[in-house]
């Protein structure tokens, strides 16, 4: 295990910005996971870097952006198959992989991770492992594809991810019984389109999120043979655009501390990359993630609700505060939710 600072787990004001006893649990947690995946990586000579706000965390703070809750780090693609290739011999028993693997954690959509399991654990052997944290929490990888520079190339491949990731969303209304009839028929419609284009027939031998998650996984890695240096995660391109990565910033890469526990591998040339993704990443701006803060929110309150159902009280460890002394969450606004009725 890695090894923190004596008073390290304990709330602190940094930026202005109060970061609680638990949510630095949780950032140990996650180190704790990257300190794996960078020992796997070293032992089979795979590359990686620390990747958007987890980058921009490891260049201008040293280590999490105080209102970040995660790590990103990002992988070409060659060094993704790699790591996957390895990861399931390697994975020790206390973490899990969501990818596409066989027994493998099912992924929702296209981002992978190492992760410490899918529910809430109490149990004092994993609280002892992370920090106290009694949170599910990963790292989630972003794979890098090259981009083709041939522009009928590249409309081809954005036009089949567009399709495949559309599909990807209307299966999730399928599967929770949501979806509407002209979105049925859009799927119906993008469905035969699929097969017929790349010869493929979707079955009932595996879940169909995952067929689609495989035939979309393999549509943002079909150029790698066209020798092009511009490397993107393909699937983010189509809602964000283009961000300009490079290959070389996966391989000439620097090391930088990191909470001050472990080193991190960032690229060499990240101040091209940093103004790529974020302008003048020298301003901080507060909760800009693409997710609620804490990304333990409901977790948290599942928790809650754990113990008033079997009449016991929260305990202290489990409860945060705000810099003033207030809680974050009442476990007594979480009983009466329960008594109403009231689903969060």
């Amino acid at each position: 295990m890695l090894s923190f600072p004596e008073h390290y787990f304990e709330n602190e004001i940094r930026l202005d910005f109060h970061v609680t006893a638990m949510m630095k649990r949780m950032w140990g947690a996650q180190l704790e996971i990257l300190s794996w995946i960078n020992e796997v990586c070293a032992k089979h000579d795979i590359s990686w870097i620390m990747c958007y706000g987890s980058l921009l965390g490891a260049v201008r703070h040293r280590g999490f952006i105080p209102w970040d809750d995660d790590i990103d780090i990002g992988m070409l693609r060659s060094d993704y198959e790699k790591f996957m290739d390895v990861v399931a011999a390697e994975l020790p028993p206390y973490l899990k992989s969501k990818s596409l693997l066989p027994g493998a954690i099912e992924p929702k959509e296209m981002c992978f991770n190492i992760c410490n399991g899918t529910r809430i654990d109490t149990a004092p052997p994993f609280l002892e492992r992370f920090h106290g944290c009694p949170y599910s929490t990963g790292i989630d990888i972003f794979v890098f594809d090259r981009v083709p520079t041939d522009p009928d190339e590249f409309a081809y491949q954005d036009r089949l991810i567009r399709l495949l990731d559309r599909l990807l969303m209307l299966q999730w209304s399928v599967n929770d019984k949501s979806i509407s009839e002209a979105d049925y028929q859009e799927y119906c419609n993008i469905k035969n389109v699929m097969e017929n284009e790349l010869s493929y027939t979707f079955n009932g031998a595996e879940p169909m999120t995952l067929q689609i998650l495989r035939l979309l996984d393999l549509a943002c890695g079909i150029c790698e043979d066209c020798g092009s240096e511009d490397v993107e995660n393909r699937e983010q391109v189509i809602y964000y655009g283009r961000v300009g990565f490079k290959e070389r910033f996966f391989k000439d890469r620097i090391l930088l501390p990191f909470e001050g526990v472990m080193d991190v591998p960032i690229p060499r040339d990240y101040d091209e990359v940093l103004r790529k993704i974020f302008g003048n990443y020298n301003m901080p701006k507060k909760h800009t993630s693409q997710h609620e803060y804490p990304i333990y929110k409901y977790q948290r309150i599942r928790l809650y609700e754990e113990h008033i159902k079997r009449g016991w009280e929260v305990p202290e460890i489990y409860l945060e505060y705000d810099q003033d002394g207030r809680l974050i969450l009442d476990p007594n606004d979480v009983k009466k939710n329960m008594a109403a009725g009231i689903i969060v």
